[in-house]
């Protein structure tokens, strides 16, 4: 069963897809969420019958073809496929969903694979100065941070990225209006 922090937005599994992520779970849990809220699609609904182990090939080809039968935006570039996906982070910790070491922890991992993204870096930052906070102190990854206001920090700087990148273009195309 998906956990409700696991639960993609449509922004971020295309966004995923543009990354070439493989497809997994949360993929079919997507797509009943999308048809659940009245999305209708041919291929949608093909997706919620597969099953592990997925195809990517098969997986890839159904997600283009939801794309043109749904009419969804385009992610365009790299930079704004890693904005999408931090922006589908933050919002669950934003709405409770998750907590922020799990947040910091999944964009900080993504930062890494891409590079160190300059995009998504100072969520890397962060998850290092949380991090050793937990343990220790000094940190010397976050100016000003400390055990007595990181968790602040966290909150604030995630706030602020959604007021930064809301995504807006993909708004009526999430099965999610919160």
């Amino acid at each position: 069963m998906i956990q409700q922090s696991d639960l993609r937005y449509t922004s971020e599994v295309f966004a995923r897809r543009f990354l070439d992520c493989g497809p997994d779970d949360a993929l079919v849990a997507w797509a009943e969420n999308m048809t659940l809220s009245g999305f209708n699609s041919d291929s949608l609904f093909i997706l919620l019958g597969e099953l592990e182990p997925f195809n990517k090939f098969e997986i890839d080809e159904l997600l283009d073809r939801i794309q043109v039968e749904l009419n969804l935006p385009n992610v365009s570039h790299r930079e704004e496929a890693l904005q999408i996906i931090a922006t589908a982070h933050v919002r669950r910790f934003v709405q409770g969903k998750t907590n922020s070491a799990d947040v910091l922890f999944a964009i900080s991992e993504l930062c890494i694979a891409e590079d160190y993204a300059k995009v998504i870096y100072d969520f890397y930052l962060l998850h290092f100065a949380a991090d050793l906070l937990s343990v220790d102190e000094p940190q010397y990854y976050w100016p000003e941070a400390h055990r007595g206001n990181i968790e602040k920090i966290v909150h604030d700087y995630c706030v602020n990225w959604l007021e930064q990148h809301p995504a807006a273009n993909w708004h009526k195309y999430e099965w999610s209006k919160e």
